[in-house]
């Protein structure tokens, strides 16, 4: 009788999408398995099928009964800014009594004030802060991270930022993926020099192996599209695979450049032309929606949503977790993106596995349920699929496998981070 290390048997409803990125997921594409069974073994997925048939095939030490509820792919959280220092919950009140985002930064504040936070925090500060909101996410079922750096500003402290990010990746169950981001320019200084010092990074953190992605914010305030371009090339140049924030707050083109470069993911996209949708399907790029990102910026502006299904672009979503979105949970981006961006609760639950697994170049490692891929599963405190979205605002992750490994059991985490 062949050996796994944990079977989870007994889910009524298995989603295991059994595609790769589908820009218009339906539950008749999902690949829904009824009272399904998932055998684990070195971290992998190594069969999936009927509970009669895992059960009487298998020897394993560990047994999971899901009790006929719902089970997924592991979330995929595609875009987190989570190695950050310090908080502005001030601003937060301040945007409620109607400042503008732009009069925050003329105070000091905004992202250069968490650039100052950063800056003055230790390593183990930083390492310690990450860890604990990277487990607050395992939780809440997200299996694996994007985490960037971008709050550092000089060039060469962004690189040690990424050292710190590849740290936490091997302290915690999830897998994550580091992320080098040219957030924004100084606000003082030759922004011609300071281009060519995060060339210079970049350089840096591909020969050290330190990043998997460049991203850079192409926007008002941020990077010009002839900034972001000449990065860019030189991130593909390093050998680093590349994403953009685009698009958020002014139309510069942004998207548009995204498209040429061909980058694998292209995120925000508020403020998008719709036609420009059909460039970016033509490129193979993944839109990452942040739907919380729009709740904490107050913003008016939504994504074109039909423009993107209609143009063939897979959906994805993330938290976009940071100091001005205090979210850390994709389940929470997946809960709203109905509310916010008119997905089907379908459309919600593949932009957080399939399509954000795609979008960072993992669709072949992560975010469906199948032979092979990695070992992350999520049992949930629900029978339908549906459930995930109709009714919100509280953790449903009752069973979280990490890696082929129970790490969250009956909603309470059994693994705890190393420097706590």
């Amino acid at each position: 009788m062949p050996r796994a290390d944990l079977v989870v048997y007994n889910i009524g409803e298995l989603v295991t999408f059994r595609g790769g990125p589908t820009p218009r997921p339906s539950p008749e594409t999902a690949g829904i398995l009824r009272n399904a069974a998932v055998a684990f073994r070195g971290g992998r997925i190594i069969e999936v099928g009927p509970t009669g048939w895992i059960r009487a095939r298998y020897s394993a030490p560990e047994w999971v009964d899901a009790g006929s509820r719902l089970a997924t792919p592991g979330l995929v959280d595609m875009h987190t800014h989570a190695l950050f220092a310090g908080s502005r919950e001030d601003e937060f009140e301040a945007k409620l009594m109607g400042a503008s985002y732009s009069e925050i930064l003329a105070r000091g504040g905004g992202i250069y004030r968490t650039i100052e936070a950063t800056r003055r925090s230790s390593r183990r500060e930083l390492l310690r802060l990450l860890l604990e909101r990277l487990y607050r996410m395992l939780e809440g079922g997200t299996t694996v991270v994007e985490v960037k750096t971008g709050y550092a500003l000089e060039p060469r402290l962004e690189v040690e930022h990424l050292s710190i990010i590849r740290e936490a990746g091997g302290l915690t169950p999830q897998l994550v993926v580091p992320t080098l981001l040219a957030h924004v320019p100084p606000r003082e200084g030759d922004r011609g020099a300071y281009i060519e010092s995060f060339k210079a990074a970049i350089r840096e953190a591909a020969r050290r192996r330190l990043a998997v992605y460049f991203d850079v914010f192409c926007d008002r305030g941020a990077f010009t599209p002839e900034e972001s371009k000449a990065l860019l090339l030189e991130a593909h140049r390093a050998g680093l695979r590349l994403r953009m924030h685009a698009d958020q707050l002014e139309y510069m083109g942004c998207s548009l450049v995204a498209a040429e470069a061909g980058v694998d993911s292209v995120d925000h996209l508020e403020v998008m032309p719709p036609e420009n949708a059909t460039a970016l399907a033509k490129a193979r790029v993944v839109a990452g929606l942040l739907p919380t990102s729009i709740l904490a910026m107050m913003q008016a502006e939504r994504p074109p949503v039909d423009s993107l299904r209609r143009a063939g672009v897979p959906i994805a979503v993330g938290s976009d977790y940071n100091p001005n979105n205090m979210t850390p949970l994709a389940q929470t981006a997946m809960q709203v993106a109905p509310y916010i961006l008119k997905l089907t609760p379908m459309e919600a639950l593949a932009a957080v596995t399939v399509n954000a697994a795609a979008s960072l170049g993992l669709e072949g490692v992560s975010g469906r349920v199948a032979p092979g891929f990695r070992g992350d599963l999520v049992v949930w405190d629900a029978e339908d699929y549906r459930w995930l979205t109709y009714e919100w605002g509280w953790n449903k992750a009752l069973y979280v496998i990490a890696a082929g490994r129970v790490v969250v059991s009956e909603s309470r985490l059994i693994v705890k981070p190393v420097l706590m």
